[in-house]
């Protein structure tokens, strides 16, 4: 049984293993530098950001983190799924958790970015109201994506 449960560091561990897996294995981008994944509490769990993760006993197969942009703007970060388990609907409860604690954070807005190659991401993300726009605002970074998501909440 796979559960959504707030990071806690006990999964530290696992869940930089399987999100490294996902990017080497299936977008080939294990060369570049994760430092956030080494100090996930002090980066996704303060200031009102928050990270979450899908475990199964004690794999971690899934991850959603939300950043605090303030200006009631969060940004979505760390989305990935096990495979497997892509079209379990997962994917749609991680989302629907960040969703929820943006709301009550009193969240306005929610931003995100990917890549053209993640067709099935692009999919995903307008499929759950998410407005695809031109740019991200100024003072968020674009973390090397390309294309970029608006959903108001």
């Amino acid at each position: 049984m796979v559960d959504v449960i707030e990071y806690r560091d006990a999964f530290k561990h696992q869940t930089k293993v399987f999100i490294l897996s996902i990017l080497t294995e299936e977008f080939g981008l294990g060369d570049l530098e994760r430092p956030d994944l080494d100090d996930i509490q002090n980066i996704y769990q303060t200031g009102g950001n928050n990270f979450w993760i899908a475990v199964d006993g004690s794999h971690v197969v899934g991850s959603v983190a939300l950043l605090n942009y303030g200006m009631e703007r969060g940004y979505l970060k760390r989305m990935y799924v096990e495979k497997g388990l892509r079209g379990s609907g997962l994917a749609r409860e991680l989302l629907e958790t960040l969703l929820n604690y943006a709301r009550t954070h009193h969240f306005k807005d929610v931003y995100l970015g990917t890549i053209d190659e993640m067709i099935a991401a692009n999919k995903f993300y307008q499929k759950h109201g998410f407005e695809q726009i031109k740019n991200l605002p100024p003072d968020m970074p674009d973390f090397g994506d390309t294309v970029f998501y608006r959903r108001r909440l």
